[in-house]
């Protein structure tokens, strides 16, 4: 598999000459091929043959991915429902639709064109009392449903607490309920997160104890208004950081003891970013966590860090999340056990990197690929000390924002940089608490589930990270943030080359400039100094 994953790096063909398409993969999807009905699969395609699945989650960035694959890895499989909600004044099938719009399901149209009929939407929210369901919908559901992935969440930090709880909490209840009146159940997984935890800096595959009940959180959410809430938000989440992570704990809560005796597993993926080679390597459709970076890096906009650039970082790629996910199901849809089990889903314990490896990497590549929304050329720097920050924030971004906002206003463009840096700086205020702390991780389980799984699935539903490249995976990161998150296709890299050029060079003459005024302004106060 190195040998393999290593193609790219060792090709004869430079890097930056290579085409994009085949590094993302877009060049690699096979011919359209039915598999007989007769053919057995791996172990896991096979705990999969006929099983009708419901999804939740599917519009989000990993239901996205989880959907993908299972119609194009499964091939017996005979149906998944999605739970989908109406939005914006679009119906669920509208909605469904616009999913299969996204670039990452060119792979599946190719090589299963079919697979539309496979797939069903269902109105329903998971926030609403019965995940809002007719009751047509319940019992179709309940009647022929056999295999679960709960992954709907909210994963806004700062949700309020009722609708952080409506979907994180009842809706896992909800979710549960139903669960057990489906007469065919086989797996149930529930997605929670690897920081759902995070007040103990120590995570073990086990559930925690928590000061307060999740029975005794719905209770007080009935007698309270939201500006009472709003008050009673910071006592209610103690050493949590924000609505997310508390009502993700209060979830596991509810897993633990509403779960029991169901054929349920916890599943904690850890921050997710881009896929590493499947179904098309570099695919994301969120600016989150590293990638928010990494974009900001990329389009010039962002230009100082604050934290600790050698903490180790706990990132994973989708489609080896996705991989571990389904392999959950089967496990725990075969092997019987006492407990729920949990499966932290992680870097750090076996494969660790650091934020400055990771951008190191992501750097030695990126350039190769500008973006045409490109404001201004790369620079960056990162800064341990709050008051250094503090400047350098207030120089590089407030300032500068300004000053290309006047300049977009001077040219009849839409200033956008000092509404972003406002976003940023109270995003960093959140972000603090996660890059000034270290977490360690245990990962038996998830370990024990890799080494169980035979030769075939290890191919087909690859997850080990000790395995994974870091290089390889950065190879096509910034490629496709260009590609998939920017909606900046291939056919623009000569233009944003060139773009990319014109901002070196103003870079260059500004920064030159400004050092230049800086050593006349030292000169002059030195002179006025006595010796």
């Amino acid at each position: 598999m190195v040998v393999e994953e290593l193609k790219l790096r060792n090709a004869t063909v430079p890097y930056h000459l290579r085409d994009p398409l085949e590094i993302l993969g877009e060049r690699d999807f096979k011919p359209a091929r039915q598999i007989p009905e007769d053919v057995k699969g791996s172990d896991i395609q096979e705990f999969l043959r006929g099983a009708k699945v419901l999804l939740t989650g599917a519009t989000g960035f990993m239901g996205k991915m989880v959907l993908e694959k299972l119609l194009r890895s499964i091939p017996h499989l005979e149906h998944i429902y999605l739970v989908i909600r109406p939005k914006k004044g679009q119906e669920v099938n509208d909605r469904l639709n616009a999913i299969f719009e996204d670039r990452v399901y060119r792979r599946l149209k190719t090589e299963v064109p079919w697979y539309r009929s496979k797939v069903t939407a269902v109105e329903g929210d998971v926030s609403l009392p019965g995940l809002g369901l007719t009751p047509q919908d319940r019992q179709t559901l309940v009647d022929n449903v056999t295999v679960v992935y709960h992954g709907a969440a909210t994963v806004r930090f700062n949700e309020h607490i009722r609708a952080a709880t409506a979907i994180n909490v009842l809706g896992t209840r909800e979710m549960l309920a139903l669960a057990r009146e489906m007469t065919n159940l086989k797996s149930i997984i529930h997605v929670s997160t690897a920081f759902a935890n995070c007040n103990h800096l120590h995570i073990e595959e086990r559930f925690y104890d928590m000061p307060t009940s999740y029975e005794e959180i719905i209770q007080l959410l009935k007698s309270k208004d939201d500006a009472e809430l709003d008050a009673l938000t910071p006592s209610l989440l103690g050493d949590w950081p924000n609505t997310y992570t508390f009502t993700k704990a209060l979830a596991e809560q509810v897993v633990s003891k509403e779960g029991i005796g169901l054929p349920i597993a916890v599943f904690r993926p850890a921050v997710v970013i881009s896929s590493y080679k499947e179904p098309v390597r570099g695919w994301i459709d969120n600016v989150y966590g590293p990638t928010g970076l990494m974009v900001g890096l990329g389009t010039g906009v962002i230009h100082t860090y604050f934290g600790d650039e050698t903490h180790i970082t706990d990132i994973v790629p989708v489609d080896l999340v996705t991989n571990a996910l389904i392999a959950t199901s089967w496990r725990a849809g075969t092997h019987i056990e006492g407990d729920i089990p949990i499966f932290n889903f992680v870097s750090s314990t076996q494969n660790p990197i650091s934020w400055k490896t990771f951008h190191v990497l992501a750097h030695r590549y990126g350039p190769n690929w500008p973006t045409l929304h490109a404001v201004w050329y790369y620079f960056f720097m990162s800064f341990e000390n709050p008051l250094c920050f503090t400047i350098a924030n207030f120089l590089f971004h407030t300032c500068f924002g300004y000053i290309m906002d006047g300049l977009a206003i001077l040219t009849g463009r839409k200033p956008m940089l000092t509404n972003i840096y406002r976003k940023l700086d109270k995003f960093a205020d959140t972000m603090t608490y996660f890059a000034n702390r270290i977490w360690t991780f245990k990962n038996d389980n998830t370990q024990m589930l890799w080494r169980s799984l035979s030769d075939k699935d290890k191919k087909l539903f690859f997850f080990d990270m000790a395995q994974m490249s870091w290089e390889y995976h950065a190879q096509a990161l910034c490629l496709g943030l260009r590609v998939y998150l920017l909606k900046d296709d291939v056919d623009t890299l000569p233009k944003a080359r060139r773009k990319w050029n014109r901002l070196y060079w103003l870079h260059i003459a500004v920064t030159t400039i400004l050092s230049l005024i800086t050593l006349k302004i030292v000169v002059t106060i030195l002179r006025y100094i006595p010796l």
